[in-house]
């Protein structure tokens, strides 16, 4: 199978590289932006599989995936990346990827992913499989705030109530920082950006 990699990270690239072709692959572009990769593909490089990842300095991954839909339609794509925010997924999935490997499963889950797309079976990580479950059960009942934990629901509910985070902590008995990375999670799983963002959202879902 003819395989793209985009990353700009060499070592990498590197990684994935020699996993694949110990394995029987070839990887007929390896780029490290996107105008490498397209010029490549312009040029007439056999590419039947895109592993792409989407923290690029360049261009946004997500950019990437649409033209490649757009333009070379027939080319599988992976992501590879750290990037699992909710809003990131439910962008890819509209744009229709064929398989989804969080960087922290490892470089040798790649293997079983192409193995799996090659054969014409999307492929997602476990940890992803679990988000996408819950985010199409979200967009099935129409709400959003099921994506939210018990205690993401909890600490929405104290600061629409007007604690400040030092007070949600203390009253849930646990860290600052646990509650700031709480509320991280949260603004990334509605696609919000403050506090009083998430307050509004709340009022209007109904929370409180």
């Amino acid at each position: 199978m003819n395989i793209a990699l985009l990353d700009d990270h060499e070592l990498m690239r590197l990684g994935i590289r020699m996993t694949l072709t110990s394995n029987g692959h070839n990887v007929s572009i390896d780029a490290d932006t996107a105008d490498r990769l397209f010029a490549e593909l312009d040029n007439g490089a056999p590419c039947e599989l895109l592993i792409l990842d989407l923290l690029m300095p360049d261009v946004s991954g997500i950019e990437v995936a649409q033209r490649i839909r757009n333009e070379h339609p027939s080319i599988h794509i992976l992501v590879y990346s750290v990037d699992t925010k909710v809003y990131t997924i439910m962008q890819l999935m509209q744009i229709g990827i064929d398989g989804f490997v969080s960087k922290n499963s490892g470089v040798s889950e790649i293997l079983q992913a192409v193995s799996s797309v090659e054969q014409g079976v999307p492929y997602y990580g476990k940890d992803i499989a679990e988000l996408i479950h819950d985010i199409v059960d979200a967009m099935a009942d129409g709400n959003s705030m099921k994506l939210l934990s018990p205690r993401e629901l909890e600490i929405v509910r104290l600061s629409c109530d007007g604690l400040m985070g030092k007070e949600i902590a203390e009253k849930l008995h646990i860290s600052l920082r646990t509650v700031n990375a709480h509320k991280t999670h949260i603004f990334n799983k509605l696609s919000l950006r403050s506090n009083v963002e998430m307050v509004r959202y709340a009022i209007e879902h109904g929370i409180i």
